[in-house]
């Protein structure tokens, strides 16, 4: 039964993607945006799911190998990272340029600028926000 307090929560502990295939997720949130490996979910055939952490304050991510998942979610606006500067933001529009990976643009936004609608390999779609 509720007191009509509020409950104290601490943002998001992580978030799930499914994905088609690891290698080519690893090489978009890896060496695109900087995760690193942080520990893998055991399965038959291998990991079933790989956890990622960021050093620098990204929320955890865990990439889990469901190719029919994938695909099914394919197009969905699943999550908004934040960064710290619009500099930042500009950044990463160069580095998805440089790949060919398809996004929205930098656009104003409430607080400074965003980059909406960045394609992960599977077609899902992220968005990085300023949040100071």
């Amino acid at each position: 039964m509720s007191d009509g307090q509020p409950l104290a929560l601490a943002g998001v502990h992580h978030v799930r993607l499914p994905v088609s295939d690891y290698a080519r997720s690893l090489v978009f949130w890896r060496d695109l945006l900087g995760y690193e490996i942080n520990f893998e979910f055991p399965g038959e055939d291998g990991p079933a799911g790989i956890a990622l952490k960021h050093a620098n304050g990204g929320p955890h991510v865990v990439l889990w190998l469901d190719p029919v998942k994938a695909k099914q979610t394919s197009g969905f606006p699943w999550f908004a990272i934040g960064c710290r500067s619009a500099a930042e933001i500009y950044t990463l529009r160069d580095r998805f340029d440089e790949q060919g990976i398809a996004h929205g643009g930098v656009q104003e936004a409430f607080v400074q600028v965003k980059l909406p609608f960045v394609e992960d390999p599977d077609g899902h779609l992220i968005g990085f926000y300023v949040v100071p």
